[in-house]
């Protein structure tokens, strides 16, 4: 996996990070550099909101980038720039959020892998350390001094309110050494247990953070737009912040967007699948069918295509279940795997759930070596609810099947992402493998969609066909 050139939408965000950090350096704040650089670079230059509660030399900004644009590799080969152009030092620390425990763990393991184009975007840094929450809890001040550490966590797990994630705030022995010849502005900097005369400094993590001032990525930021987020963010004194989304808020805690990348430039450099072809049919069971032909159709192509030289793809159907309500009759899991069972005689060990309470992707991870696109995986269909709302990553998905009524376009802007991205970023010579399909019960679903045309074209998305 070491060769991966950049495409040309990824260089030109690059590009305007690097002339965001230097301007910072330029003009009176990072407001201003925000202002004038997107005029630069756009010809508007756009109102900066700043975030109260945090330093104000520090940059705070968003990149907009569809789902498969490739957001990590992105902030990945971001951190060079951080260090050269924003913070100009040879070594920082690196705070990276995750929205929950299964994208921190296949983040982490991405960008530990020496071998993965992540960990080799990072090295562009130089020496670098890439660990989890819990061995950052004793990292040692060496390791800081003669490294970019990138720590990769949750966002949750710095929310004191939880009590097992408190210990990121709590005193340490293990990192007593990291608090040992500071100055008095250094000390007046640090977060403090009790009040007055009797308050104490903890040997903390946090506190740890609040001295060396870390740069903040955070992704799927469109979830972290709560007071509360913002508060635990501020807590750590951050030199920067920069979010990555493809759904970025825009009206109520509006961010900062930079760059913004339409769908139509990742679909040029053959990074997602479009257009989307929706199809609405009020009968479940009639739309569960529907998808399943349409399933059996695609496998066929792909097989055609492989026999002719093509690399091996098994196009997987994700289908969104109702939650189970007692004493009301739902389109829950239970029932949708009998109906593919029972009715359409799948095999059992075709059917994977992916919910809060059953773990099928994560077994999936386990027993076979590239997952759930590994060759001898017999996964055809997914059956989640919300579970797979952001961040899962597999190429073979083609199919969305919703059975559940979704109003919010961000929420079916995040769902149809889950099956967008393009199979090895490459281009299939059959045109129906080179599109995603949406099959949905819901009128409302496919009304929120549709109204979503206009924004997907110039957005975040992409030509949508809608079938009736």
């Amino acid at each position: 996996m070491t060769g991966f050139a950049p495409k040309t939408y990824q260089s030109q965000v690059l590009d305007s990070i690097e002339a965001y950090f230097q301007s910072c350096h330029e003009l009176p704040s990072a407001a201003v550099a925000f202002t004038a650089v997107t005029e630069r670079l756009w010809g508007q230059g756009l109102a900066y909101h700043p975030l109260a509660g945090f330093p104000t030399d520090m940059p705070y900004f968003c990149l907009r980038v569809p789902t498969g644009g490739g957001k990590t590799w992105l902030a990945a080969k971001s951190i060079q720039r951080v260090n050269t152009h924003l913070l100009r030092c040879e070594h920082s620390v690196i705070l990276w959020l995750t929205p929950s425990k299964p994208i921190r763990e296949q983040t982490l393991k991405a960008l530990k892998d020496r071998q993965h184009p992540y960990h080799i975007a990072l090295r562009e840094a130089g020496s670098v350390t890439v660990m989890d929450l819990e061995e950052a809890k004793s990292v040692t001040r060496a390791t800081l001094d003669v490294s970019t550490t990138i720590i990769v966590a949750t966002r949750q797990a710095f929310q004191v309110e939880d009590e097992e994630c408190r210990k990121v705030y709590q005193s340490s022995g293990a990192l007593m050494h990291h608090f040992e010849h500071l100055a008095p502005a250094q000390r007046a900097q640090l977060l403090r247990d009790g009040q007055g005369a009797d308050a104490t400094i903890p040997y903390s993590l946090a506190n740890v953070l609040r001295l060396r001032r870390p740069f903040v990525i955070v992704d799927e930021a469109h979830n972290s737009r709560t007071e509360l987020a913002f508060d635990m963010l501020a807590r750590l004194r951050p030199s920067g912040v920069m979010e990555l989304t493809a759904t970025p808020d825009l009206e109520r805690t509006p961010s900062n967007v930079l760059h913004s990348v339409s769908a139509a430039e990742s679909k040029a450099e053959e990074m997602i699948k479009l257009p989307v072809v929706l199809e609405t049919e009020p009968n479940w069971q009639q739309c569960l069918a529907d998808a399943i032909g349409r399933r059996d159709a695609l496998h066929k192509l792909a097989d055609e295509e492989r026999r002719a030289g093509a690399a091996y793809l098994r196009p997987i159907a994700l289908i969104q279940a109702e939650p189970r309500r007692a004493g009301v009759e739902t389109l829950d899991t239970a029932r949708v795997r009998a109906e593919l069972i029972n009715n359409h005689r799948i095999p059992a060990e075709a059917i994977a759930i992916a919910t809060g309470e059953e773990r099928g992707l994560e077994s999936i991870e386990a027993d076979y070596k590239r997952g759930i696109s590994d060759l001898a995986c017999p996964v055809k269909f997914i059956i989640t609810q919300k579970a797979l709302a952001e961040g899962w990553d597999c190429p073979f998905a083609y199919i969305l099947v919703s059975m559940a009524a979704l109003h919010s376009a961000t929420a079916v802007e995040q769902l149809l992402g889950r099956v967008l991205r393009q199979p090895d970023a490459h281009r299939r010579d059959n045109r129906l493998l080179n599109q995603f399909y949406a099959f949905v019960v819901s009128r409302s679903f496919a009304e929120t969609a549709n109204a979503l045309r206009d924004r997907l074209v110039t957005g975040a998305g992409g030509p949508c066909a809608s079938r009736p």
